[in-house]
């Protein structure tokens, strides 16, 4: 197992990288970023197209909202619990419902969120549960129904105020940079210039001394082991100061500084050394330019104990038969069979997308070793769809997932379960907004040689996406400082809020 482990670790950071030197290696680069490129630009449309990504990302909204209108129940008990009344007939008859709300507000520098109730009060119309706005100097929170005033804290002393709540899981000096500006770089999917430099600089010391031979459209890359142990800090340094990453890896690594000291100091010990006995190895299949099938391995002693692939059939529309595969075997299995995985991961995608239509069908599936020296673990299959086709009027969107869980091994207490949803309704596209309604809901849970359960829901159901600012979410005047409020000052802030609650609940429209 410390083979593995240390093998997944490595591949990874292999994967990540691109390749650079002879001509060999100038070509592989240039079609690896011609690839990369194209995967990136198909996946920008989808996004654009469909959820106004960019747009939204800039500056714009998004709003959902969920109200229940009529609802079914199939299965066991369900003609008793269809004949008392529910919480969700409740719902229905009080139109109580649930709205989100969330803002990228450019001018004010600030992302807000809410989450508000709908009729849960008498004559409320709305009520908020939650306001936050994280800004470019505080970060607020309010939930003026219940506490009108706002809880203020400095963007960059979240770790002070983590430390209030419990001091012994969030040190003091937790604190990272969660300003407007910052977290606006999450949105990004390309790095800036400074930390690309860096990733070249680890991709250079990768390929310094690989060897690459090239039959016809293919490439066979083996890695120099000493530089990969000089790759594997090198391109942590690129990711530790990716501007996208910065912010999360300073949090991480104060928030699990002695867990960074003990993988810094294996790394330094047992890890070189096992690296030494490892091969890593890439093979690329080139097609019109373009990486059509890539595989990398990580070998001991001749026999492979990590693989990974991919492929990608078509880049003008790259989602139809595109595939990932990982596979992980134990040295000590490999010797046995060379199939015997202690784990396996398939992704696989179908379908199409244009400026106008998407309908795209994709399933992970992940299995485990099944042996008595294994714990026993499930076979995971998912299948999720999306299709959307904004030039029809009706009836033009349908979004899915469906799931199995099958028991390693024959159980009595481990019996296969699957379940299933589907949504259904229709999509709108405005120059300035995609709005997609839901009217029907569907739930299936299945349990092997059990009755099956069936919840079918009619919705009044929607989610905007805006390049507009749909509304505004207003905070109360008066404010707290959360690192300035002293320990009574808390006791009277949890009593009026006590108070608040006791007298909210005779207001229920329950």
């Amino acid at each position: 197992m410390k083979y593995v482990k240390l093998c997944v670790f490595t591949l990874m950071m292999l994967i990540f990288t691109v390749s650079c030197g002879n001509k060999d290696t100038k070509n592989i680069i240039s079609i690896k970023k011609a690839s990369t490129e194209k995967l990136i630009s198909a996946f920008e449309k989808f996004e654009n197209n469909f959820m106004l990504r960019s747009d939204v990302f800039d500056n714009g909204s998004a709003k959902a909202e969920f109200f229940l209108t009529d609802y079914d129940l199939q299965g066991p008990k369900a003609q008793g619990i269809l004949q008392t009344k529910t919480i969700a007939d409740t719902m229905i008859a009080n139109k109580i419902g649930i709205t989100g709300l969330w803002i990228n507000d450019k001018k004010a520098k600030a992302f807000k969120y809410s989450y508000a109730l709908n009729n849960i009060l008498i004559n409320e119309e709305k009520t908020d549960l939650i306001n936050i706005i994280i800004g470019q100097k505080n970060i607020e929170a309010a939930s003026p129904s219940i506490f009108n005033k706002t809880f203020s804290i400095p963007a960059q002393d979240l770790g002070k105020a983590l430390a209030l709540i419990d001091s012994k899981e969030f040190p003091t000096n937790l604190n990272i940079d969660l300003t407007y500006n910052t977290l606006r770089t999450l949105s990004s999917i390309r790095p800036n210039k400074a930390s690309q430099k860096r990733y070249d600089k680890a991709q250079d010391i990768l390929y310094k001394n690989a060897v690459i031979t090239r039959n016809g459209d293919t490439y066979s890359i083996v890695f120099n082991n000493d530089d990969v142990i000089k790759f594997i800090p090198a391109l942590i340094d690129a990711v530790k100061n990716d501007n996208r990453l910065t912010f999360l890896w300073k949090f991480y690594e104060k928030l699990l500084e002695k867990e960074f000291k003990e993988i810094e100091e294996k790394f330094n010990t047992e890890i070189k050394d096992n690296i030494k006995d490892c091969t890593f190895t890439e093979e690329l299949t080139v097609k019109d330019n373009l990486v059509e099938k890539a595989q990398y391995t990580v070998a001991v002693s001749g026999k492979e104990i990590v693989t990974f692939g991919c492929g990608i059939k078509n880049y003008e529309n790259p989602i139809d038969g595109m595939t990932y595969t990982l596979n992980i075997t134990g040295s000590n299995t490999a010797d046995k069979d060379s199939k015997a995985s202690i784990v396996s991961c398939v992704f696989a995608s179908k379908g199409s997308v244009t400026d106008t239509a998407a309908d795209i069908d994709c399933s992970v599936s992940v299995s485990f070793t099944d042996n008595p020296d294994t714990p026993l673990l499930p076979v995971f299959d998912m299948h999720g769809s999306f299709y959307a086709d904004t030039a029809k009027q009706n009836e033009n969107f349908k979004i899915g997932m469906d799931m199995d869980i099958t028991p390693s091994r024959n159980d009595n207490m481990n019996e296969s379960i699957a379940a299933s949803m589907q949504a259904s309704g229709s999509v709108i596209k405005a120059p300035d907004m995609i709005t997609y309604n839901i009217d029907t809901i569907n739930i299936e849970m299945e349990e092997l040689e059990k009755e099956k359960h069936t919840l079918k829901l009619g919705t009044d159901a929607s989610v905007i996406f805006s390049k507009n600012i749909l509304e505004d979410i207003v905070m109360p005047k008066e404010t707290v400082k959360v690192l300035e409020t002293k320990v009574n000052e808390w006791q009277t802030i949890q009593d009026e809020i006590t108070a608040n609650l006791k007298a909210l609940s005779t207001l229920l429209n329950l």
